[in-house]
């Protein structure tokens, strides 16, 4: 099973953790543990670097998606936020996307 979380507020465990390019600089910290990227990839959190534009998944490919306290189709100060046609995009179907720890929709 593929789950990914879309960067926002906090990592998920046993997941791959998306975050922009300004997570590499030195001055970004974790919304909740203020841990840099460094700190928390040795707590074992597995990321992936790229834009919310395009994902970097091929078409349906992913089985669950959470998103928590992401901008979604807006623009924030760090950029794009994540965008609902890419989470529909790579979703697989019967995939799921939880946002915010509700269920937002299923791809059927």
């Amino acid at each position: 099973m593929l789950a990914v979380n879309l960067g926002g507020e906090g990592e998920v465990s046993d997941v791959i953790n998306q975050q922009g390019p300004w997570a590499l600089t030195p001055n970004w910290r974790s919304s909740r543990a203020g841990k840099t990227l460094h700190h928390l990839a040795n707590d074992g959190h597995v990321f992936l670097i790229g834009l919310n534009i395009t994902l970097p998944f091929p078409d349906d490919t992913v089985d669950l998606i959470y998103t928590n306290s992401v901008p979604i189709d807006l623009n924030s100060l760090l950029g794009p936020g994540v965008q609902s046609s890419e989470v529909r995009r790579i979703l697989r179907l019967g995939g799921q996307w939880i946002r915010d720890g509700v269920l937002e929709w299923t791809k059927a």
